[in-house]
């Protein structure tokens, strides 16, 4: 597994580069209990984030690794 926090980091710059003005967010957690991850492995995780796009602010979250 790597560091999840550079891989974060990476997320809300290409999310700022697609067109969103800010990024309020850009966690990785684990799948079951929402724990956050401080490394990306093999275990189930959750990519959740809340960003604006405009006047609109967004919220969603996806299924990440293994079992997604």
């Amino acid at each position: 597994g790597v560091a999840a926090a550079p891989v974060l980091a990476r997320g809300k710059q290409r999310l700022l580069e697609a067109g969103f003005h800010r990024v309020d967010y850009l966690e990785l957690r684990e799948a079951a209990t929402l724990a956050p991850l401080e490394r990306v492995d093999e275990r189930p995780a959750r990519l959740l984030t809340a960003a604006w796009l405009g006047h609109t602010r967004l919220i969603d979250n996806v299924a990440v690794g293994p079992k997604s």
